[in-house]
């Protein structure tokens, strides 16, 4: 029996406490189990499952659209009331959410399409109980990097992580520094 093992190396993000969260531009549409589908127009058939079992374990996703078409979605898990390890490699405190899961399609990449679903999805924690919004990247996602800290977050820790068959079995968090 094969026990695949994971390997995470990601940055993490803070939304930071006395920052508001800006007003959006674009339109959004909650995901749901009804529109998972909707996915396909920008991704493979397969996430529209993905998607409706996110809904189900009460995550909120958002889709970004374009003239009434997705162009982008993300995620973010919802406040927990205890500390708890989420997407198997996650560590969340009580009271911490985290944005992720998140894509632009690429022909709409550079219209801060991805800065927008990052603050709807902000606004929605906060206004949902959290007292800490995170977002991770992995490491060598320079893009998605420069997307979170132009959207308003501030670097927070460097973390890496091994699962072994769906089980977090090791981490280390580091204070962020430049790579």
């Amino acid at each position: 029996m094969r026990r695949p093992i994971k390997i995470y190396r990601n940055l993490s993000y803070e939304w930071p406490d006395d920052e508001a969260v800006p007003a959006r531009s674009l339109a959004m549409k909650d995901i749901d189990a009804e529109n998972a589908h909707l996915v396909r127009a920008i991704r493979e058939d397969s996430l529209a499952r993905v998607f409706v079992r996110f809904s189900d374990e009460g995550r909120h996703g958002v889709f970004a659209l374009v003239d009434g078409v997705p162009a982008g979605h993300a995620w973010i898990t919802a406040p927990i009331d205890r500390a708890a390890v989420v997407n198997s490699y996650a560590r969340l405190e009580a009271g911490e959410c985290l944005i992720h899961y998140c894509f632009v399609d690429p022909r709409h990449r550079g219209r801060g399409i991805y800065r927008e679903m990052l603050h709807e999805l902000t606004a929605w924690a906060l206004d949902s109980g959290a007292g800490r919004v995170l977002v991770d990247t992995g490491r060598d996602n320079i893009s998605s990097q420069r997307g979170i800290v132009r959207a308003g977050f501030a670097a927070r820790q460097e973390t890496t992580d091994i699962v072994v068959a769906r089980r977090l079995v090791w981490s280390r968090r580091r204070p962020f520094r430049r790579l």
